[in-house]
């Protein structure tokens, strides 16, 4: 497909004997990602839609997708990315972004009374934490990670790529 593909999931291991699979939900919240279709698996090069059904099993989902007719062919699938067109996921609320959105941003600190604004690198990638998202600055010889929390990211530019944050360039 040429439409952007986002990442919404994971396969795991084998569920039972007729091409079955446990599957990793990385949307929020996790059951959203029974809603989203197509799937789109990730191969080597490329995503490939799939029919997929889905339900929840125990604290987590399982499903069967048409390309793991068997346990064997499950197996194989084991570790691929569940992807969905980007034109699928609504539109964020106001003051939520996407982390797709925020990777490759610019982020500068605004926390020193020296210079009005110093680079600090680009997002590189955001995690999450049970405390809060994390954004992973890398600036070419170094990586921050920054708490992307209301007391340290000031904007977000809606018009720029320009992440603000009160963050001492000197800090680790």
């Amino acid at each position: 497909m040429s439409a952007e593909v986002v990442v919404v999931g994971a396969i795991g291991a084998p569920f039972g004997v007729r091409g079955w699979v446990h599957v990793y939900s990385f949307t929020e919240p996790p059951q959203n990602l029974l809603g989203y279709e197509p799937w789109q698996i990730a191969t080597s090069t490329t995503w490939r839609v799939v029919c997929a059904i889905a339900r929840p099993h125990g604290h987590g989902f399982i499903a069967h997708v048409d390309a793991a007719p068997d346990r064997e062919a499950a197996s194989a699938l084991r570790g691929r990315r569940i992807g969905v067109a980007a034109g699928l996921l609504p539109p964020p609320h106001a003051g939520e972004h996407y982390w797709r959105d925020l990777i490759g941003r610019r982020v500068v600190s605004t926390a020193t009374d020296s210079a009005p604004e110093q680079s600090l690198g680009i997002v590189a990638r955001v995690f999450a934490t049970p405390a809060h998202d994390v954004l992973v600055v890398a600036d070419g010889t170094r990586e921050r990670l920054i708490p992307f929390v209301r007391q340290v990211v000031l904007a977000v530019g809606e018009c720029d790529d320009r992440v603000a944050v009160a963050w001492d360039p000197d800090w680790e």
